[in-house]
């Protein structure tokens, strides 16, 4: 398999063909979960994302709403939902941005 020369743009550039692919705004991490069984829960005025991994434990997440509305996007093979969900955030940077000293 042929090494990417740029792994930390390439993985930006598909974030954003993700999220253009789904006509969202993009401000947030993806998950994949393509082989996950899911559904949506409504409970009074939430919504859940409900998911099951492969030991049959259930996942649930919050999902996130704008103007009322859950963000919930869909095409004719996928869905996208944005919740919010405990999850390790790996946050990549340049090293040439980096600030010699901490700003107040």
């Amino acid at each position: 398999m042929a090494k990417a020369k740029e792994p930390v743009q390439d993985f930006v550039q598909a974030s954003k063909r993700v999220a253009d692919f789904f006509g969202s705004e993009g401000d947030f991490f993806l998950k994949p979960l393509l082989d996950l069984e899911w559904t949506i829960r409504r409970d009074d005025d939430f919504y859940f994302l409900c998911y099951w991994l492969e030991n049959d434990k259930k996942v649930e997440a919050v999902i996130v709403k704008k103007n009322g509305e859950p963000l919930i996007y869909r095409t004719k093979d996928y869905s996208m939902v944005v919740a919010i969900d405990c999850v390790k955030i790996g946050f990549v940077f340049r090293n040439g941005k980096r600030a010699s000293e901490l700003r107040q």
